[in-house]
């Protein structure tokens, strides 16, 4: 029995068989480039689970009345969207901590979610073999076009308003801009059964977007160029049943590995799969992650007395509440570096020592608590006496 099976009943078993600038902050931790709190939705349990981007304790999120939660979405502002599956809704956790919302009831059995960058909601509404559209606006609901969806599970959106589906039964993906426009479907190979998908688009010069899907028939992950390309497997070991997927900046990523009650993350850049560790957990599904700020750009300091004053251009992202400085000592590279943080620019960086050549890199990090990768660094610098 397949994980899908189990979160969207029974019956599907037969479908699926019968159709194929401020004061500086010191002295304070600085958040690790790239970090953002994990969440992971727990679907036996009815609830939602957080690791802090600080790797602080596991934190329950408080909701109210969730039946069989699956997929999760968040936005800048950490306001969090969840498919409440057998509920047959979307809710909404605002980050402030107030009243969970009802997005949506005008679906039936929904899956995977996504958000454009105006905070337009899309659901795969599994039941009813579409995806709609939940404008921000607070508009009517739409229907996106698609055609021949039979059961569609996990969703991702590229920055260009290409929206990407996995669907389940006839086993493929397909993609479809969300404004209207062809129906295409995704060059795979063997895909038996999709769930989960995440997408990695790097920073422009610096590769082709790569999308990355849950083969869950097939106790695997695969990754595909987003523009078509060979398939390749992700190197992870012993998954069963794999769901939701996300991705960090850095391009970690994170698998709810359904059939074996765990999170594990796969390294970027090789290194061993680790499990994530949540407390227990059971039959996790969804797995999210803030998006994180993109970095300031053009940052330049000027030297002190044993300090300096970095500027820089800041993050191009919204909800950006905190940017954190870092020097680096080019002289005695195994010395310290100090850090200061700053609602803006400039920020002054203290600590330093006279006469050694410094760079400095910055980091933005908004109200979800999402951290962008590090800044190109600044030309040298060194502080006086």
């Amino acid at each position: 029995m397949t994980a899908l099976v189990v979160l969207c009943l029974a019956w599907l078993v037969s479908a699926a068989a019968a159709v194929p600038g401020s004061a500086p902050k010191t002295g304070n931790p600085a958040p690790r480039p790239g970090s953002a709190p994990l969440y992971v939705s727990d679907y036996t349990a009815n609830e939602i689970l957080k690791r802090p981007a600080d790797r602080g304790p596991q934190e329950t999120v408080p909701t109210t009345g969730l039946t069989r939660p699956t997929y999760m979405v968040l936005d800048a502002a950490g306001d969090l969207y969840i498919s409440d599956t057998v509920n047959s809704r979307v809710v909404k956790v605002p980050a402030d901590g107030g009243p969970q919302e009802t997005v949506t009831t005008d679906v039936l059995r929904p899956l995977g979610l996504a958000l454009d960058a105006a905070g337009n909601l899309y659901v795969a509404d599994s039941f009813n073999d579409r995806v709609v559209k939940v404008p921000a606006d607070g508009g009517p609901q739409e229907t996106v076009p698609t055609s021949g969806l039979l059961h569609p599970a996990g969703l991702a959106l590229d920055s260009g308003g290409r929206l990407y589906i996995a669907d389940f039964v006839n086993d493929r993906v397909v993609r479809v801009p969300v404004d209207g426009g062809a129906q295409t479907t995704v060059p795979t190979s063997g895909l038996s059964q999709p769930t989960g998908l995440a997408l990695h688009e790097p920073a422009e010069g610096e590769g082709d977007a790569r999308l990355y899907i849950a083969d869950s028939g097939n106790d695997r992950v695969v990754r595909v160029p987003a523009g078509g390309g060979p398939q390749t497997t992700v190197r992870a070991r012993g998954l069963k049943s794999p769901q939701g997927l996300a991705l960090d900046p850095a391009a970690n990523l994170y698998i709810a590995d359904f059939g074996n009650d765990r999170v594990v993350k796969v390294p970027a850049r090789g290194g061993p799969q680790r499990t994530v560790p949540f407390s227990g957990l059971t039959t996790p599904v969804g797995v999210a992650l803030p998006p994180a700020p993109v970095p300031p750009t053009g940052v330049t300091a000027a030297a002190g007395r044993g300090k300096a004053t970095v500027s820089f251009t800041p993050s191009a992202s919204g909800s950006v509440t905190e940017y954190t400085v870092t020097a680096r000592n080019l002289t005695h590279p195994s010395h310290r570096n100090p850090s200061a943080q700053g609602a803006g620019s400039p920020v002054t960086v203290k600590g330093l020592k006279a006469g050694d050549k410094y760079t400095f890199t910055v980091t933005a990090t908004n109200a979800a608590g999402a951290t962008s990768l590090r800044s190109d660094p600044s030309l040298p610098v060194r502080p006086r006496r």
